[in-house]
């Protein structure tokens, strides 16, 4: 992404536009590659627990990346008609097909795509219980975030952003209090969401400063380094209280890395397979579950590993292929056709 400058009346209002970061294409493809192998790979002996922390490393990235670009983009435009269809258009399409796929392939109940379908089943866990289903509760998450923060800035306007850090806190002190280091509930979990929408205000509003800040002396990589260390370790059940500062560790490593310079790094994640596995991110993680339902799960460790793993890792790249050039971008382009005028308006 790049940082322009929105034209404004006055310099003090500090409106931005956040438009296009490549390294956070990187840091997307990260995310998505780690869920992938805490789903389909075994990531060493279970003693150590390393699925499941890449899992939630993964989750923890994801998420931050999504509040930073939501609050970023109703910070520049509060037009909640043109962010809501944009977002529902996003995500609705992708699952509505998922679901449809799974019901024919594995016999999903239409009970449990309703309860996907309607974005409950991170409560209504029986959404989660049949079929290759157990990975959507995080997009329940999300639609619950999209919906908040749209009313809210039906009422507020552009001013709704700014009740993002209260939030944030907020939520964690729930967490806190609840002793819950991981969950499922939006009301357990959206900190992680809310991170990246604190870092979007922090960037928006300070990014000038913070970037002479750690471009100077060459501090980000070892801050960088020093952060990733730590958010590391709070994705894991056993670091204890660590796990409460999680959301904001991610945040933390997302920023650094917007500004860290080291080239090694740079090339990695604004590389061209960085960004193709960024742009079709979602829809490997809607699919990468069926592939590996059923009887591709099935058989000793040297069968499923070697021989059915590289087949479903083909599978689903193949899949979340199609399903983001030839059908999600149909109702992409929809969206951006039916807000057009909205967005000329308010832009």
């Amino acid at each position: 992404m790049t940082l322009q400058p929105q034209a404004t009346s006055s310099e003090s209002r500090a409106h931005t536009r956040i438009l296009y970061i490549p390294a956070l294409d990187g840091v997307r493809a990260l995310s998505i590659c780690l869920v992938l192998a805490a789903h389909m790979l075994p990531l060493g002996p279970s003693v150590f627990a390393m699925n499941a922390m890449a899992g939630t490393m993964g989750m923890s990235l994801f998420f931050c990346l999504s509040g930073f670009l939501i609050v970023s983009m109703l910070h520049h435009n509060p037009d909640v008609v043109t962010f809501l269809t944009r977002r529902v258009l996003r995500i609705v399409p992708a699952l509505a097909l998922y679901l449809v796929i799974s019901m024919l392939l594995v016999g999903t109940s239409g009970y449990v795509a309703l309860l996907n379908m309607l974005f409950v089943s991170n409560y209504l866990v029986a959404g989660l219980s049949d079929g290759p289903m157990g990975h959507l509760w995080s997009l329940a998450v999300e639609m619950h975030f999209y919906l908040s923060i749209a009313m809210l800035t039906l009422i507020l306007g552009r001013r709704s952003v700014w009740l993002v850090p209260p939030a944030a806190v907020l939520i964690t002190l729930l967490r806190v209090d609840s002793g819950t280091y991981l969950n499922i509930n939006t009301h357990l979990r959206v900190d992680e969401i809310l991170s990246g929408g604190v870092l979007a205000l922090v960037v928006l509003h300070y990014g000038p400063r913070i970037k002479v800040f750690l471009t100077s002396n060459h501090r980000s990589l070892p801050l960088l380094c020093a952060a990733a260390l730590l958010w590391i370790l709070s994705c894991r059940s056993d670091a204890g209280a660590l796990n409460y500062l999680r959301p904001y560790l991610a945040a933390t490593v997302v920023g650094l890395t917007i500004y860290c310079q080291w080239q090694p790094l740079r090339y990695l994640l604004e590389s061209r397979l960085a960004a193709y596995i960024a742009r079709i991110s979602y829809a490997l993680y809607i699919y990468h579950i069926l592939m590996i339902w059923g009887w591709m799960n099935t058989g000793g460790d040297w069968e499923r590993y070697l021989l059915k793993r590289p087949v479903s890792f083909a599978l689903t790249f193949a899949a979340a292929h199609a399903s983001t050039f030839w059908w999600e971008d149909r109702w992409q382009k929809l969206a951006k056709s039916l807000t057009k005028n909205r967005s000329l308006r308010t832009s």
